[in-house]
């Protein structure tokens, strides 16, 4: 097994694991392929810039450590880092101006090479706009990125021993929308994709790149002639080997994650050695399970579509599937399986009334003598075969019962899916599926029990989700990555929101601020918020507990629910046409000026609940009426849309809502999960 997998599980007889909070399984905090890396340029890298003025850019500096950084002199040619992609920040550069940067530091990319450009293109003023190139053209034998003639289509050109090559399968482009385009020369074939997709492969004979001295360009043509970019560049990477095709997902799945790119070819890899990788979705997007930042690196499965399938060598007679797994719902549902039909001859792990059962051979298939019935939480399901007749279920660790089939595994190779069975989408999971193992042997109790005992504190302390609507967590880089004003809801709802006047803090504790005059998130209707169940929680930090400031806001003022401090010192928990519209309490009693606080907010049944920091502090019980629904708008940092009304002054850097009333105890869990990076 490779040593690339930190947590000590058993190696012995591993034949496939997938871990998505692993960077190097499935890459989402760094680069997760730097062998051979020539050039890093990263628009999202505050540290990287130098600026004549403003956002004028006179130097991109490389991430890579060889110092090609990318350089203009001219004010007049510099692009500008003011542009927003995924809220982060891109390089802007401008045909009209002619704006371009050049790596002039001696770079020189060898024979074989991948490069990828991040960009979101304008309106092309030049019939040949190029995202990129090196010595193309007047004799030299370089390539380039560039645009076909007057036609939204991207195309390379990579030569050597002055013979030119064109990619004659070019790759279209939409104008302000993202695009990853990746350009690989090998020994023998050069190959242009967009996004994942390969516009074909191009026959090459071996041959060397030459090159002169003008080095590498951005947005220009080194020789004139205009052929100005225009548009947003936002990642640059040159390697100067080509790489492999599992190299190329790697790469294209941690810049689709970072810049928000749906690539087809998002992939998890396999950490134990065998090359077993899965394909989100079999490369169809709409399939793709969403990668959980709160769940550990989980990836979320919808109970729909989403799947992730994978080709495993041949299984042993004997094996063990391993899980780590967090249920939404499960009758009729399958987490995981290997075989080409529901009573195949593959073994599967599936729930099935409210049971776990163990799918092996011809359908010979028994529930559990034990059943298990699992919960919300994460555990780590085990079923092992021993090739005889004797299957056995460990739930976290602990042999759950034995169950006993009619026929033994197919030894041949198979499919392996995760989160459905086969090609079948009426037999799929509404879950959270973390690290899955597939073992060529049966784990003792002990090794079951040593790889539960490897992983589970991994999985301690994660927020609900379930019933969740909002969720706005400034920590979180896919809910604000902390540049422009478009702030992402995590949860299934998935609006965007719009910030205004709130600035940004990096560290050490990631929040917005409110500047209590006229700062406010706001975002459009959703009916995901008309419940006659709510929750809203906040982790925020008030310059005053005595102050005009609202927190949440579902509707215009008074017209559905909202939490907000007053000006007389108290707190109030609002819901419209509900028998006590208003629960408070003195705020000065429970919150802490200058200082973070957690509040949650709850009604169901006829009751409402605060609780500050875990801890109930407020509750109204028998209380009668219907809340009303559909009013427009959510508003976070004030309330309305007419003007700046009670607005919020201070810091807020959690905020969610959902359509159940959370229990005390599943308030202290959020609280727990969230609390240590606020010091408490």
């Amino acid at each position: 097994m490779s040593k690339i997998y930190s947590p000590k599980i058993v190696t012995d007889g591993l034949v496939m694991c997938l871990d998505p909070s692993q960077n190097k399984s499935y890459g989402t905090t760094d680069l997760p392929v730097k062998g051979g890396l020539l050039l890093w340029l990263d628009a999202s890298d505050d540290s990287t810039f130098s600026y004549s003025s403003g956002t004028e850019v006179s130097q991109w500096r490389d991430k890579s450590g060889n110092n090609f950084h990318a350089n203009q002199a001219t004010t007049a040619n510099q692009p500008s880092r003011n542009s927003f992609v995924n809220s982060r920040r891109g390089v802007n550069f401008t045909s009209v101006n002619g704006d371009f940067m050049r790596v002039s530091s001696g770079i020189v990319t060898p024979n074989y090479i991948t490069l990828f450009a991040v960009v979101r293109p304008a309106t092309q003023d030049n019939s040949y706009a190029i995202i990129m190139e090196q010595d193309h053209g007047n004799g030299y034998n370089g390539w380039v990125i560039q645009r076909n003639n007057n036609i939204s289509y991207w195309q390379s050109w990579v030569a050597g021993n002055a013979v030119t090559w064109l990619n004659p399968n070019q790759i279209a482009y939409t104008d302000n929308t993202s695009q990853i385009v990746t350009l690989r020369k090998t020994s023998s074939t050069i190959n242009l994709y967009s996004n994942g997709t390969s516009s074909g492969a191009v026959s090459i004979s071996d041959s060397t790149i030459t090159q002169s001295s003008y080095g590498l360009n951005l947005g220009y043509w080194q020789y004139g002639g205009g052929r100005y970019y225009n548009g947003v560049i936002c990642e640059i990477l040159v390697f100067n080997r080509g790489l492999s095709d599992v190299e190329l997902r790697q790469v294209n799945t941690y810049l689709g994650q970072k810049w928000g790119i749906a690539n087809t070819d998002r992939s998890i890899i396999d950490l134990s050695g065998n090359d077993d990788n899965g394909l989100l979705g079999n490369g169809t997007t709409a399939n793709m399970p969403l990668y959980n930042y709160y769940n550990k690196g989980a990836l979320k499965f919808d109970g729909v579509d989403d799947y992730v399938v994978n080709t495993v060598p041949s299984i042993a007679a004997s094996s063990t599937i391993g899980i780590w797994i967090k249920c939404a719902s499960y009758n009729n549902k399958i987490p995981i399986s290997i075989a080409g039909a529901i009573y195949g001859s593959g073994p599967n792990i599936f729930f099935y009334n409210s049971t776990i059962n163990w799918n092996i051979g011809d359908g010979g298939a028994n529930p559990f003598t034990n059943s298990y019935y699992p919960d919300s939480n994460w555990h780590y399901i085990v079923v092992t075969n021993d090739a005889t007749t004797n299957a056995k279920l460990y739930i976290d660790g602990v042999l759950i019962g034995t169950a006993t089939y009619r026929n033994t595994t197919s030894t041949n190779s198979n499919n392996f899916w995760i989160g459905r069975f086969s090609g079948d989408n009426n037999y799929t999971i509404n879950a959270n599926i973390a690290a899955t193992q597939l073992y060529n042997k049966v784990l003792s109790a002990s090794e079951v029990a040593q790889n539960y005992e490897a992983q589970k504190s991994k999985f301690a302390n994660t927020i609900i989700e379930q019933g969740l609507v909002l969720n706005i967590d400034i920590d979180n880089p896919y809910s604000y990555a902390g540049a422009g004003a478009t702030v992402y809801d995590v949860s299934p709802t998935a609006l965007t929101w719009t910030a205004t006047n709130t600035t940004y803090n990096p560290s050490p504790i990631k929040y917005l601020s409110y500047n209590g005059s006229n700062s406010s998130l706001v975002s459009s209707t959703s009916t995901a918020y008309d419940s006659q169940t709510i929750t809203m929680e906040c982790w925020f930090y008030p310059t005053s507990t005595a102050q005009y400031g609202f927190l949440f806001e579902k509707g215009q003022v008074n017209t559905q629910y909202s939490m907000f401090l007053n000006g007389d010192g108290t707190f109030f928990f609002r819901t419209i046409s509900i028998s006590t519209q208003d629960l408070t309490f003195t705020s000065s009693s429970y919150f802490n000026a200058n200082a973070w606080n957690h509040v949650v907010c709850t009604y169901g049944s006829g009751t409402k609940t605060i609780y500050v920091n875990g801890t109930q502090r407020a509750q109204q019980t028998g209380l009668t009426g219907t809340l009303p629904t559909g009013q427009t708008n959510q508003y976070i940092g004030k309330y309305g849309a007419a003007g700046d009304n009670y607005p919020f002054n201070g810091r807020i850097a959690e905020s969610r809502v959902y359509n159940i009333a959370l229990t005390a105890a599943q308030v202290l869990q959020n609280y727990n999960a969230t609390r240590t990076k606020y010091g408490l």
